[in-house]
């Protein structure tokens, strides 16, 4: 779809569609100068705004005991416990609009700190940075960015982007990948409980088989025993004075000592 049809859909400015589409805030393409947007990704953008104002957070001031302004980033409703505001009391006005402003446009699951640099800094760095983290348990990728209080921003960023919107940018970004993550993960997990269960029903054969048979196979002569199959597939010999199984499963019930003399039919050695 086009900005217009964007545009009126997510219920914003055209311009705010552009931005998105800059940003990789949604997935789009340009062509002739014009973007197409693609609607999946549009409508899920939408959703994290929607998430991100459920808790809306605002900016108090008070004085400390030096007769310092404080500025302190608290939820509108009163809970002093949230997380995202865990240490949120600034001296600077402006560091507390930046804080004040990720909260409220980022997903819950998304956290910003203050932080200080260890060790000496080099050139004229103001030795603090900010920090974002995700803390999503399900998400098996975390989000950790960190960006200094006084960066230059420059490059691909849009004319205009503030230390806040590239903030935002990758916060919004990251959540938007985090279904994909999940669900590949589920499937990742799902693939190892099953060959997982397959390994301890392998392992409860082999057990049985010692039982009744005795010793088996080493794990070393079944690797070898593979390779010198291998060899010979390759070269087109055979014979042998001993012929046994051509696959692990098979080998690996074999026991010790016919797998010994299965190698030295193999090589030859006779």
């Amino acid at each position: 779809m086009n900005t217009t049809t964007a545009a009126a859909k997510a219920r914003v400015t055209v311009a705010t569609i552009r931005h998105w589409c800059r940003y990789g805030a949604v997935a789009a393409t340009k062509t002739s100068g014009r973007w197409d947007i693609d609607e999946a990704s549009l409508a899920y953008r939408v959703t994290l705004g929607k998430k991100a104002t459920m808790d809306r957070f605002e900016i108090t001031e008070s004085t400390d005991k030096y007769g310092r302004t404080l500025h302190t980033v608290s939820r509108t409703d009163g809970t002093e416990t949230d997380f995202r505001v865990y240490h949120a009391t600034y001296l600077s006005r402006e560091q507390a609009e930046t804080h004040c402003e990720f909260v409220n446009r980022t997903p819950a699951e998304y956290h910003i700190r203050k932080e200080q640099h260890s060790g000496r800094q080099i050139g004229t760095g103001t030795g603090y940075y900010w920090k974002i983290t995700s803390s999503r348990n399900e998400d098996p990728t975390d989000l950790k960015k960190t960006l200094d209080l006084n960066h230059e921003i420059k490059g691909a960023w849009p004319a205009g982007t503030r230390i806040v919107d590239m903030l935002v940018h990758w916060a919004l970004q990251h959540a938007e990948g985090a279904p994909k993550r999940i669900a590949e993960k589920a499937e990742r997990d799902a693939i190892e409980a099953a060959e997982s269960a397959v390994r301890e029903v392998r392992a409860a054969q082999l057990a049985e088989l010692r039982r009744t048979r005795g010793e088996l196979a080493t794990p070393r002569q079944v690797d070898y025993i593979l390779r010198l199959l291998a060899a010979r597939e390759r070269s087109g010999e055979g014979g042998g004075f001993f012929y046994g199984p051509k696959d692990r499963a098979g080998i690996e019930e074999m026991s010790k000592a016919d797998a010994s003399s299965y190698i030295t039919s193999l090589k030859g050695d006779y």
